[in-house]
Parts: structure tokens; sequence; C-alpha cells
């Protein structure tokens, strides 16, 4: 209710001010809401998305319906003619507020104007030319790449109204805008009901927008950094983000093999042209996750003070890297319901991008030291993209605890305003758990799976789970060590953070890519040979971060040797020099016993040396992490309960 006031005031005294952001905007804004009436009147989704229906009627002459209704292609023609004109508005209206800002993302209007305009040109010509099925295809993709590019701009307007207001109208501008794509594609995908909410989000949306181009530059940030209410509208979009996406968890990659419920990857075909999942709903997810992401905040000094980090949780290339995810995805989901021979190559993209950006975010946010919202992000997105199947329990879990610790950076920014946890004490107790995992993996310290799978039979107990096949539980087993060895190291990058080394920024990189190489453990013709595909992927993991680790190793020993603690500090450096100098001997060893043709007990000795090498280095890195913890003050560090004045 005092949220509702604040509104309710901020719009008595809009009209004020004379120093108006910009009344030809606000008129835009009016044929926004032309549009949304419009499209409540029709109840069909009015922005080409992805997947629509069609149907060939007759072949002789040719005759085709696009969207179940034969005026369908008019109906878009009309709406994005309309938005089109609000967008012009907008954009020549806009140009007192971009010269406030100095940002050049103002000049996405134009773009987004440019797009409109020639989809409510294009599509209803190009459907006039479609005289043979064979033509079809050529149609929908053009529409759906013009419906893609339009939904990047829009969905970058919706950020700027945002990130620009300090005014509770601006957040709701932004927001509501933001929600329209989302649930549009999910009503398509799922329920006309939800057509119909969309549109009427849409609506009220643009009417925050008609104040927010009313209100006067006093109601404009400032500073280059976030207001309260955009680092609010980020937590905020990010629990919308996952809520919204257990649609595209629930509908669609469900599936039973062998009697036990499985989760099926978004980029699974029914057929050769088809999805199982409706690329509709990762296209709604892609829309929302792109709004989050472009907000990602800009902190203040008093910020990064209380919350003991030293810069922005997301920032510069990492920023421009996840838009680049985001922005291809939708394009790619776009296409990959455009029901092409080449549907599966763009199907690729529905798994790839939202993990993808998934992992990036959750590995920001745990190299700064904040594992409680950064570990369920990396968890989800590695089990969200295991081929072909995984356990349903594996996604569904993960998933539901990425969106209560969103919720709980929600409230960290209503009640602190911080959009991040400072959790030295968590770092080191989850990079020493994940490298216990990874000792007890290597050991074979959870059983031995079938003589079949030799020599990784020790690492991949594939009948681990009683009752379950082993045929069914073999990707979720075979992907296990790997996340155990992704979740150290970029656990591990909050060591470094704030220290100055470069060595946690290499850690994420590189567990970054080879996160991105979980699909291939799929395309294998057996589970024998995606256990071997999995464990050459872990043994390669391992041997390139194990050197950037003894590295880390070095650094922090220096830092312990620096409170005066000469012994601690020379034990972490004597160990870590040992473990470099092991890692060459054993390289060297394996090229020289692989450089020909081994045999079974030459592969079985050579497994032997790798195995006592990675546990052995694991339990004496365990070692120097818990000193340079317990030295370097981590374990002291945790929630500050003290509200940002």
């Amino acid at each position: 209710m005092a949220e509702m006031s604040l509104v309710t005031s901020e719009i008595e005294t809009m009209g004020q001010p004379s120093d108006k952001l910009g009344k030809i905007a606000a008129l835009g804004n009016i044929f926004g809401v032309i549009a949304a009436v419009f499209g409540l009147i029709i109840g069909k989704t009015l922005v080409p998305i992805s997947a629509l229906e069609y149907q060939v009627v007759s072949v002789s002459p040719f005759g085709w319906v696009f969207g179940g209704d034969s005026m369908y292609s008019i109906y878009i023609a009309v709406f994005m003619a309309l938005m089109a004109i609000s967008l012009l508005f907008q954009a020549i209206g806009s140009k007192n507020l971009r010269n406030f800002l100095g940002s050049g993302l103002m000049n996405i209007i134009w773009i987004g104007f440019v797009v409109a305009a020639a989809a409510a040109f294009l599509i209803p010509t190009s459907f006039l030319g479609v005289v043979a099925e064979s033509l079809i295809q050529g149609f929908l993709t053009q529409t759906y790449f013009l419906g893609g590019f339009f939904v990047i701009a829009w969905q970058l307007l919706a950020s700027i109204y945002t990130d620009a207001s300090k005014t509770w109208i601006g957040f709701l501008a932004g927001t509501l805008n933001s929600l329209f794509i989302p649930l549009l594609a999910i009503g398509q995908a799922i329920s006309p009901i939800l057509i119909y909410a969309a549109y009427a989000i849409l609506l009220i949306g643009q009417l925050f927008s008609f104040l927010f181009w009313q209100a006067s530059f006093d109601s404009i940030r400032e500073y280059a950094r976030s207001t309260e209410k955009a680092k609010l509208a980020f937590t905020l979009s990010g629990a919308l983000t996952f809520a919204l996406g257990l649609t595209a968890i629930f509908f669609g990659p469900l599936g039973n093999e062998r009697g036990i419920d499985v989760w099926k990857p978004w980029s699974t075909m029914a057929n050769e042209t088809t999805f199982q999942t409706s690329p509709a709903l990762i296209f709604g997810l892609l829309s929302l996750m792109l709004y989050w992401v472009i907000l990602a905040p800009r902190l203040g000094a008093r910020e990064l003070k209380a919350a003991a980090i030293g810069e922005d949780i997301i920032k510069g290339g990492t920023k421009w890297f996840l838009l680049f995810l985001a922005s291809f995805g939708l394009l790619a989901a776009g296409q990959a319901g455009a029901f092409t021979e080449d549907a599966a190559v763009w199907g690729f993209f529905l798994s790839l991008t939202p993990a993808g950006i998934m992992f990036l975010v959750g590995a920001a946010y745990t190299a700064k030291t904040d594992i409680i919202t950064g570990i369920p992000l990396v968890i989800a997105s590695v089990f969200i993209i295991v081929h072909p199947f995984i356990l349903l329990p594996l996604v569904i879990i993960p998933w539901i605890a990425v969106i209560i610790t969103q919720f709980f950076l929600v409230a960290e920014s209503l009640i602190r305003g911080l959009t991040g946890f400072s959790q030295g004490a968590l770092t080191v107790v989850v990079s020493l758990v994940a490298s216990a995992a990874v000792i007890i993996f290597m050991i074979g310290g959870f059983g031995s799976g079938p003589l079949a799978l030799w020599p990784t039979n020790r690492w991949f107990n594939i009948t681990l789970i009683p009752g379950i096949p082993a045929a069914v539980q073999g990707p979720a087993i075979i992907i296990l060590p790997l996340l155990a060895l992704l979740i150290r190291n970029v656990s591990l990058a909050g060591y470094s953070y704030g220290r100055g080394y470069a060595t946690g920024g290499l850690l994420v990189g590189m567990s970054v890519f080879f996160a991105f190489m979980i699909p291939v453990i799929a395309e294998n013709e057996s589970i024998g040979h995606e256990a071997n595909t999995g464990a050459a992927l872990l043994l390669a993991l391992y041997s390139i971060s194990v050197v950037l680790v003894l590295s880390l190793n070095l650094s922090l020993a220096n830092d312990v040797e620096d409170t005066g603690r000469r012994f601690e500090g020379t034990l972490i450096k004597v160990t870590s020099i040992a473990g470099i100098l092991a890692a060459a001997a054993v390289v060297i060893l394996a090229l020289i016993v692989f450089a020909g043709m081994p045999t079974p007990e030459q592969i079985a000795l050579m497994i032997s040396i790798m195995v006592t090498f990675v546990v052995s280095t694991e339990i004496f890195s365990i070692i120097n992490w818990l000193i340079a913890g317990i030295r370097l003050g981590m374990l002291r560090e945790g929630f500050r309960f003290s509200r940002l004045e």
C-alpha cells in the first residue's frame, strides 16, 4: 500500500513541472495504447514470435491459412504499423532525454521503428507472394527474423524506461512493457487467456510510459549508477524470468523412459521439423532474460562498500556477451519455429543460449563470493543441457532453488538496497565440499559401474540409484563429476576477488567454455561412449584448471605470508610447487604412454597414476584453501544486516 501511495503521489505531481521529458514521445504511447486495445479485440499473437500455426487448404489453386485466420497477416500489419508510429514519435521526442543521458542505447528506438515499419509492410505483401507450399518456409523465416529483431528492440526500450527513471512510474513502465512479449509467447504456446493478459499488461505499460514522458527531468537519474528502482527491477525481473520459465520446464520437455520420469532438453525434436517443446516458450524466456541482463546494475561507492565487493557483479564484456546470447537465442528460437528442414540446427541454441546466460550470471555472482545466488544458477544451467535426457528431479529442484534465491535478492534490494550478497565463508565451504566431491568420484567412492564402461567404470557408477535402469540414470551420473569440478572452479574464483589476481577470471572463462561442451557427451552411440566422452571432458577440464588452481594457491600463499603467517604461507607454496612439478611429470608420462598403442595394463597404470595425482593435489589444495580462508579472514565474512543509507 505504501508503494501504491508513492505511485499515486507521483502521478498527481507529474504535470506540474514545465520541462517535460518529451511531449511528442508521450503522444507515441497513445498509439501504443491503441495497439494494445486492437490486440485485445483480435485476441491473437500479433507480434510474429515463433511456431505460429499454418495450414495448406488447397493445392490447385494453391491456398493456405496463416495463424488460423485468412486475415491474420493484415492483423499483424495493423498492429505493427501502430507500434511503428508509437516508436517513431518516441524516437523523435526522446532527443532531449538522449542528450541528457548521453546514452547511445536510446538509438534502439529508431531501430525498433524501422523493424516494426518493415514488418508492417513486408509481412502482408510477402504473404500474397506465397503461391506454392515450397515458399511457405521462406515467408516464415523472414517473418520470424523481423519479429525477433523487433522484440530485441522492444525489450531494450523497456530497460531504458526503468534504468533512466528514479520514480515508480519508470519502474512500472519498464517492467510492464518487458512482460508483454513473454506473456504473449507463453499464451501462444499454452493458453489464449495469457494472450489477453499480455495485451492488458501492454495497455497498462503504455499508460505508464505516457506518464514517464510527461514527467520532468527531475525524475531522471543524475549519475551513471543505477537507481534504487532500477536495482529493484533487476532483481524482480530475475525472479519473474525463472518463475515464468517454469512453463518451459513443465510444458513439453517431460518424458518417460522405461517407466522413469525424465526431462528432455528444449532442443529435442518430435520429428524432422518440429520440437517437443514449443520454441515460443523458449522465445518468451529469452526475451525476459534479455531485459534482466541489460538491467544488471551499475553500483555506486556506497553499494560497493556495503556489499563488501569492489566492482559491479555483471559488467563490461560479460554484460554485452550475455546480451549477445539472449539476442541470438531469440533469433534462433524464432527460426526454430519455422518448421524448416534445418530446424535442428537452430534447435541446438534453444538449450545452449538460456543455459549459457544462466551459467555466466551464476559464475559472475559466485566469483564475487555470492554463493547463494550463483550456485543454483550454475547447477540448473548444467542440468538443462544434458542430452538426451536427465532425471526429472535434477531439473525441477535446481530451477525452484533459482526462483527462491532470486526472490531473496528481491527482498535484499527492497530491505537493504543491494543486489547481491557477500559470503566469503560460503566461498570457502563450497570450494572445499566440491573438491571433496571430486576426490570421492575419482577414487570410486560411489561404487563402480559395469565393466563394460572400463576404464571409466570407477568414476561413473551408472547403477548408483536403485530401481532406475542404468541407461536412464547414466546421463545424470556421467555429468555429476564434471558439475562438481565446475562448481569448484567458479567458487575458487571468489578467493581471487578483491585481491588483484587474474586467476579467478580465467577459471570462470574456462569453466564456461567446457560447460558449453556438455551437449557433446550425448553425441555417441552408447552409454559406454558417453562415459568415455564425459571422462575426456572431465580430465581435460581438470588438466587445464590445475595449473590455474596451483597458481592461485601461490598467490594466496603470498597474501598469507603478508599477514605474518610465514609457516602457513611457506607450506602452501611448497605444496603448490610440488603439484606443478607432479603435473608436468604426469603430462610427460601420458604423452609417452599414449604415443603408441598402449596395452590395457599400461592404460590401467596410467589411470592409476592420474587418479593418484588428482586426489593428492586436491587434498593438499583443500588444506591450503582452508588455511587461506582462516588467515585471510574469509571465514568471518558473511551476511551483513545493515541497511544501505
